[in-house]
């Protein structure tokens, strides 16, 4: 979505990326088009020379939002950066950096009376695929690469410097937004919080178990071409359960494809029958901090200063109710 003409801050003007991508080594002459403003700002970049497309000459810009409740300085940027290059040494499928000329992974872009971060990714191929839409070749081609994401986490022991998911993220904060937002009308949602947290205490916290995650795992955030699968967006990595990225990924599958993902990730790396029995409370943390998240993201003023609708704050209101009804875990 375009920021409202209120967002704070302001969209970077398009000739001034521009003449940021002269930095980096590009065989084409770029033309930008916004995508959208998430919680960063992203533009498709193709390469075009003598008025055709450079093959393979698709790249994602990006622009960074630093005001935001997980992001703690430009050295949590730095290490999303450094662990996209690592895993991709490792072989994994993911959208990597590019160096600019001078060996940087990105560079401040000045807007206004501050800066804000710039990096320039390769390009995820393929399609976005709905969960329906996953033979069980792609997504046991899914498992093995989220097998590999976390194996690779461990070996080069990424997201060590980043922030933790765990209950203060995933349960304290989103419950502390809501209730909030909704006074009253959150009912028992502390309560409910706290069910989940010891919920939670049963996982290990242990490397293996715990370790580096993508922390937004679901469908929206990979391409599949040709049954493999390339990762991207990891502005929420972080350190976590590994069960979290798998229970995000659950959500999305039927059984078939998810049963082939799980195949293929138990011939990388274990995967306990106590993580698996934690998929459920797992999906309800995820529920509850999807909803958390947003809104947080939402009260820093980058989407617009215009309050909540009374729809829109309906509607978060039903979810609430709805995630507080049993079965909790």
């Amino acid at each position: 979505m375009r920021p409202s003409p209120d967002a704070v801050p302001p969209l970077i003007p398009e000739p001034q990326l521009a003449d940021a991508l002269g930095n980096y080594d590009l065989p084409g002459q770029p033309e930008l088009r916004f995508l959208k403003r998430g919680f960063n700002d992203h533009y498709e970049v193709t390469l075009r020379h003598g008025g055709e497309e450079v093959p393979g000459g698709r790249y994602i810009l990006r622009v960074y939002l630093v005001d935001k409740p997980y992001i703690s300085g430009l050295k949590d940027i730095e290490a999303e950066l450094e662990a996209l290059t690592a895993l991709a040494g490792h072989g994994v499928p993911v959208s990597t950096p590019l160096p600019r000329h001078d060996g940087r992974l990105w560079a401040p872009l000045e807007a206004g009376e501050s800066s804000r971060p710039l990096a320039l990714f390769s390009y995820a191929p393929g399609e976005e695929l709905g969960g329906d839409a996953f033979n069980e070749s792609a997504a046991r081609n899914l498992g093995l690469a989220v097998a590999h994401l976390h194996a690779g986490g461990d070996l080069h022991g990424l997201g060590a410097g980043r922030y933790r998911l765990d209950e203060t993220y995933l349960i304290d904060r989103p419950v502390a937004t809501l209730v909030k937002l909704l006074g009253s009308e959150a009912g028992d949602l502390g309560r409910y919080g706290e069910r989940l947290k010891a919920g939670l205490k049963a996982l290990p916290r242990t490397p293996g178990p715990f370790g580096f995650v993508h922390g937004d795992l679901h469908t929206g955030n990979l391409r599949v071409l040709e049954d493999q699968p390339t990762f991207f967006d990891f502005d929420h990595a972080a350190q976590g359960w590994r069960a979290y990225d798998l229970a995000v990924l659950r959500m999305s599958l039927p059984d078939g494809p998810w049963a082939a993902l799980l195949e293929g990730y138990r011939s990388v790396r274990a995967f306990t029958s106590v993580e698996e029995e934690a998929l459920p409370l797992l999906a309800r943390v995820r529920q509850l901090w999807d909803l958390g998240d947003f809104l947080a993201m939402r009260a820093t003023g980058a989407w617009g200063q215009t309050p909540l609708s009374e729809r829109s704050l309906a509607h978060v209101l039903e979810q609430v109710q709805a995630m507080q009804k049993p079965p909790v875990v």
